[in-house]
Formats: structure tokens, C-alpha cells, sequence
């Protein structure tokens, strides 16, 4: 879409090198580091107009349990960003729904980083920045599908924290179109928070877990229910009335993305 050089920073170096493999594209770079070096994230932003910021400690029973490196990763890698972002034209800061009525540490790191960044809004008026939240990324590394894939791979069983929980959820790609549409756009708000509302799909977990069985099970799959996780709510809240995928519905989806 006309940009000159991109360049993805990670502490990965596997998935660096799945990246390179996959895209192989002379417009494309990749660099080693990682978000709380202060110095490196200085560095990089001096020949960057646009910096999408998508790195974080995503886990919400890993920041339940690591409370202050999800703060290191998520609050204080933030800021190394901020301090910087005089040397940037735009800013797009990739939130959670996880923010909306917070009840773990994950989202609580969500909402803080959200107020930091209306505040730098506030302080380097040459960057624009936005804010856009996003519910969950299905088929992402790391994620139920990912997991469910691993689980029936070694007993032919998956495991489920509580069936009746939804969840709100976009795909890799649609998140992709929605974050660079957002970007780009040419007078944002930057006292609004962006949804990809239009985008956004609703499961009950249950329904889920029967179509990725569908899907990737045979005879003898089953499931079981081992109950939730601390820091996870039943029902995640957004801003839309979203209506709930049948079973067949997000059978469709997981084929895709398994």
C-alpha cells in the first residue's frame, strides 16, 4: 500500500525465520529485540513514519501469574515507545477487549497503556496517535485452536475451562485489514478508541470446541471440562451486540485456520 521498507521487531527468532521464509520479500525486514530495550527502540524509530505496536504478554493467566513482567512488558516496553514517538509521524496501539470492565491484570495493563497514550497525545502533538481494541485472535500462536490441536494430538482429547463461556473473537486476517485501514486513515480521532466491530464474531465456547472436533477429531474424541482460569471472565463485554456462531458456522472458520 505504497510503504517503502517495513521492518518487524520480535525477541523470536523462530518465528523471525518463519516470517522471512513465508514472505520473502525484499520490502520486508526483520530485526532481533525487544520492546523493554530502550536504547534499540530509540534506535529503530529514527527512520520509522509508522509504528504499529502489537507486542505484549498476551496470556491472561500468565500475567495472573506474572503480574510484574507483565507490567515490564506491557506498561514500561509501552513507554519506551512513547518517549520515542516525537521521531514518528502516527502511532497505532493495538488494545484488548480485555480493557472494557477490567477484571485481571492482563486487562488492567491493557487500560493503563490506553491512558498513556491519550496522555502522549496530549504531550507531542507532531504524532498522531490511535487507539484500537481488538477481541481475541483465532488461529493465532498460542491460542484454544493451537492448544486443542496439541491436546488431540497426545490423547486425542481436548479440554475445556467452561463451556458456556463466549468469547468475542476476529481472524488474522480481518485483524490485519482492520489495524492497517485504522492506520492509514487519514484524519483519525485520537481521543477514540477504534473497534473492528464489523469485523467481530461471538462463540459460546462449547460450540467451538464441537466444531474444531468436527473438524480435527475422530471416533473417540472427546471433551473435558476442567474449569476456568484465574482472572477469566464467563462472558467478555464489548461494545456491539454481536449474535452467537452455530456449531457449523465456526466449523467453517477453524477448517481454515488448523
Amino acid at each position: 500500500m505504497g510503504a517503502q521498507n517495513v521492518l518487524s521487531i520480535s525477541r523470536d527468532e523462530a518465528l523471525i525465520k518463519e516470517a522471512e521464509n513465508e514472505l520473502n520479500s525484499p520490502l520486508v525486514k526483520f530485526a532481533l529485540g525487544d520492546i523493554t530495550d530502550k536504547e534499540h527502540i530509540a534506535d529503530v524509530m529514527k527512520n520509522i513514519d509508522v509504528v504499529f505496536h502489537t507486542a505484549a504478554l498476551k496470556h491472561v493467566s500468565l500475567a495472573e501469574q506474572n503480574p510484574r513482567e507483565a507490567h515490564r512488558v506491557n506498561i514500561l516496553g509501552l513507554l519506551n515507545i512513547l518517549n520515542s514517538s516525537p521521531l514518528i509521524k502516527r502511532l497505532i496501539y493495538v488494545s484488548s477487549d480485555k480493557a472494557i470492565n477490567v477484571t485481571n491484570c492482563y486487562g488492567a495493563t491493557k487500560l493503563l497503556a490506553e491512558y498513556l497514550v491519550k496522555e502522549s497525545a496530549s504531550l507531542y502533538k507532531t504524532t498522531t496517535f490511535i487507539i484500537a481494541r481488538c477481541p481475541n485472535l483465532l488461529g493465532s500462536r498460542g491460542s484454544v485452536l493451537q492448544l486443542w490441536d496439541q491436546q488431540l494430538k497426545r490423547d486425542n482429547t481436548i479440554r475445556l475451562t467452561d463451556p458456556e463461556m463466549t468469547r468475542y473473537f476476529i481472524t488474522m486476517p480481518d485483524a490485519a485489514e482492520f489495524l492497517v485501514n485504522v492506520g492509514l486513515t487519514k484524519k483519525p480521532d485520537s481521543t477514540k478508541i477504534y473497534y473492528p466491530v464489523s469485523y467481530t464474531k461471538k462463540f459460546r465456547l462449547k460450540c467451538l470446541a464441537e466444531a474444531f472436533l468436527k473438524v480435527k477429531g475422530s471416533k473417540g474424541s472427546a471433551i473435558v471440562v476442567v474449569g476456568a482460569s484465574p482472572g477469566e471472565k464467563q462472558h467478555e463485554d464489548y461494545i456491539a451486540d454481536v449474535p452467537l456462531m452455530k456449531t457449523d458456522e465456526l466449523a467453517a472458520i477453524v477448517s481454515k485456520f488448523t
